[in-house]
């Protein structure tokens, strides 16, 4: 699952797709005078102003546009917290010792770390 998760739900996550083929950003642009509408272009916002200033030479009270921003995103399944992570089958020992242990360790890191910190700092 992806870090940049845009929204969490109970079982889902909506996150930006950055699969093969998927842009960034979709760029396109309508004239809100007529109903011109510039082509789409994916990862380029430069040719939709170009479009958009090449119809208001040619219409110059057309000077008012909707600009479009799109991206894709893809749901996926959101592993719950109590789940075991996928390297530690649920009902194994290693299973019971990421869980149990996994949280305290980082704890003592934490701690071990902040400790170092006072100890140099008395010197």
């Amino acid at each position: 699952m992806s870090g940049d998760a845009i929204i969490r739900s109970a079982d889902w996550v909506l996150t930006d797709e950055h699969g093969a083929g998927a842009p960034e950003g979709i760029f396109g642009v309508e004239c809100m005078t007529c109903e011109a509408r510039s082509p789409l272009f994916d990862n380029d916002q430069q040719p939709v102003a170009v479009w958009a200033i090449h119809h208001v030479q040619e219409q110059p009270e057309h000077d008012l546009f909707l600009a479009r921003a799109e991206k894709h995103w893809r749901a996926v399944r959101r592993r719950h917290e109590d789940e075991d992570p996928p390297h530690a089958p649920a009902g194994t020992a290693a299973g019971f010792l990421d869980r149990a242990f996994g949280p305290t360790f980082v704890g003592l890191m934490c701690l071990i770390t902040a400790l170092s910190g006072y100890l140099m700092a008395l010197n």
